[in-house]
């Protein structure tokens, strides 16, 4: 589902919106708006896909607002609905997905929604990772299962370390820390990776898992990761971290306390 806003000051328009999406499945409006200050509260808190804005209204005009949202949450998709042809360029400008005038028919609405529908599904990587509270692994939106608790546990300190390298006494030290560094607890090690290895590439994952000689990593930019996220100041991922971050593992005690302190100094709540 396409979670979609809709920014007018004309009550009338937005009901004319939803009446012709009753058809399109694919959108969800979760939010309507006649001044623009609202929508900006919204979606400081709330996942949003799309936006449906006008352009001259109370407060802001639809363009400046569009950057605001953007600021916000780069990726979400605009869409303007105006009744003036002179503001197209600027739409544009930033990216607009589509520029309709008004009067406005369920064709044109049609063909924006499938606009932006591609635009947004570009947009949304294949692997998400979630660290706060438990570690997960998504493949398109299906949970990862692993068999193995330490080849799950070891992808977890890849992408505690954000993309650094892990060399293989790191990685065991966390693993088995009551274990001697010996010949033993290597072959258990590699044993890990070949498990987490086949579990990835089972699910299709194979690409965000790198092992070298005796170093792995993961391919950062091919994830998206709340914790990232929430070090890049994403608003809107800061309100879902509630004090929690892979709490099944000791060794991320310490970087919860990193997470809490870069929040403190930010005088970002949470």
């Amino acid at each position: 589902m396409l979670k979609t806003i809709l920014v007018d000051d004309e009550m009338l328009v937005m009901e004319q919106f939803e009446i012709e999406c009753e058809e399109l499945e694919e959108v969800e409006v979760i939010g309507k708006f006649n001044l623009p200050s609202k929508a900006i509260q919204f979606v400081q808190g709330n996942r949003v896909d799309i936006a449906i804005l006008d352009i001259e209204m109370p407060e802001m005009n639809g363009i400046e607002l569009g950057k605001k949202l953007r600021s916000i949450q780069p990726d979400i998709v605009l869409i303007y609905i105006t009744g003036y042809e002179n503001y197209a360029l600027e739409a544009f400008q930033v990216y607009a997905a589509a520029y309709i005038l008004k009067p406005f028919d369920a064709e044109e609405i049609m063909h924006a929604i499938q606009t932006a529908k591609l635009l947004v599904k570009g947009k949304k990587k294949d692997f998400v990772v979630k660290t706060f509270g438990r570690f997960d692994l998504f493949v398109q939106d299906k949970l990862v299962s692993f068999t193995n608790a330490k080849a799950k546990e070891l992808l977890a300190i890849c992408v505690d370390r954000q993309g650094g390298t892990v060399t293989m006494e790191e990685a065991i030290d966390k693993l088995w820390e009551d274990r001697e560094y010996d010949d033993r607890v290597k072959n258990l090690y590699r044993k890990t990776i070949v498990q987490l290895t086949s579990t990835l590439k089972q699910a299709g994952a194979e690409d965000i898992f790198i092992n070298q000689r005796g170093v792995c990593y993961i391919d950062k930019e091919k994830i998206e990761c709340d914790y990232y996220e929430l070090l890049k100041e994403n608003s809107e991922v800061i309100v879902t971290f509630h004090d929690e971050y892979m709490f099944e593992y000791s060794w991320a005690e310490k970087t919860l306390l990193e997470i809490e302190d870069f929040l403190y100094k930010k005088n970002i709540e949470f």
